[in-house]
């Protein structure tokens, strides 16, 4: 199967290098004038000559960004199903938005991505007509049910947590088609920091241990059991439960954060530098499907990294707790 991608992951690799480095996000914090941070963003290849980046409309063009990104890895990929794993959270946010929009009577469609695998248009249709043609069996379910599960408890997060659940079993199905183990490790490793974050979120608002398995996602590597045997400790008694996973330092470390301060940014920090260390297995790969996932995983992370920048120096945020917030590069 590498054979196959033998052009692709070339390219990749080209591209590779153009990621921006740790030290040149450093470099950025510390910066005192944020046009020329988006210099060094334009330069990066973000914005073009006839839409160049600005602190105004730094978001429009990362969404634009990400969906080229997408769109160009998905055409060299010879139009491989495991990357949709990256497009089908796309498509749950706008069914998201939808929802709570067609839910509060307002039009948010501003906020519509269009890096899913539904067009914005297509899935806004289907949601305001309630025409699922275009719809994976998933979508439906999640449109279905979070639509009853909001009649019921007039709670917006619940059609989060149900359009979540639903993402990562299209995102499983994608990967267990794969038939690639990077990708599905990859996938069990994310659904686990999901899982992980959903169940810290849970605790903080005091919800019963049902309401988590209402919530929870299969197809990690944590059993529900682990978190629910967790339910009444808090994170520093329970951390030696999660020692044999890969995620026992985010549930350590970003626990007690949590435990100490009711902080949740170190325990969201941690989980997504767990999946950034993990893409780097993929630099061992010569040729394969895996470069190509690991390129995506390191884009997505450098365009969070770059909102956490300007955000940041949009806030007047001192460039220390700006760094705190930063992840790891794939570098």
């Amino acid at each position: 199967m590498g054979a196959d991608f033998v052009y692709a992951s070339s390219y990749v690799r080209s591209q590779e290098r153009k990621l921006l480095s740790g030290e040149q996000f450093r470099n950025m914090t510390e910066s005192k004038n944020i046009d020329d941070i988006c210099k060094i963003l334009q330069d990066a290849g973000y914005g073009s000559e006839g839409n160049a980046l600005t602190a105004a409309n730094y978001q429009d063009v990362l969404k634009q960004a990400e969906a080229s990104f997408f769109a160009e890895v998905k055409e060299l990929s010879k139009s491989s199903k495991a990357l949709d794993i990256f497009c089908y959270p796309a498509d749950y946010h706008n069914l998201k938005v939808l929802l709570k929009s067609e839910a509060l009577g307002v039009d948010r469609d501003e906020l519509l991505m269009e890096s899913g695998t539904v067009s914005t248009g297509d899935m806004s249709k289907s949601v305001r007509e309630r025409d699922t043609m275009l719809l994976t069996e998933n979508m439906i379910r999640a449109l279905d049910e979070a639509v009853a599960v909001h009649a019921r408890s007039n709670d917006p997060q619940m059609i989060d947590f149900v359009c979540d659940k639903y993402c990562f079993a299209d995102i499983g199905e994608a990967a267990a088609k794969s038939k690639n183990d990077f990708v599905e490790g990859y996938v069990a490793l994310w659904i686990d920091t999901i899982n992980l974050k959903t169940f810290a979120r849970v605790k903080k608002m005091g919800q019963p241990w049902k309401y988590f398995e209402n919530v929870f996602i299969s197809g990690g590597s944590v059993d529900m059991q682990v978190f629910l045997d967790s339910y009444d400790e808090d994170f520093k008694q329970a951390a030696d439960r999660f020692l044999p996973y890969d995620i026992a330092k985010a549930v350590n470390d970003g626990g007690e954060a949590i435990d100490t301060g009711g902080n949740f940014t170190m325990l969201e920090k941690i989980c997504d530098n767990l999946l950034v260390e993990y893409s780097r297995g993929a630099k061992t790969v010569t040729f394969g499907l895996e470069p190509l996932v690991a390129y995506l995983i390191a884009r997505q992370n450098e365009i969070k990294a770059i909102r956490i920048v300007l955000a940041g120096k949009l806030a007047k945020m001192s460039p220390d707790l700006i760094r705190e917030r930063l992840r790891e590069t794939y570098e």
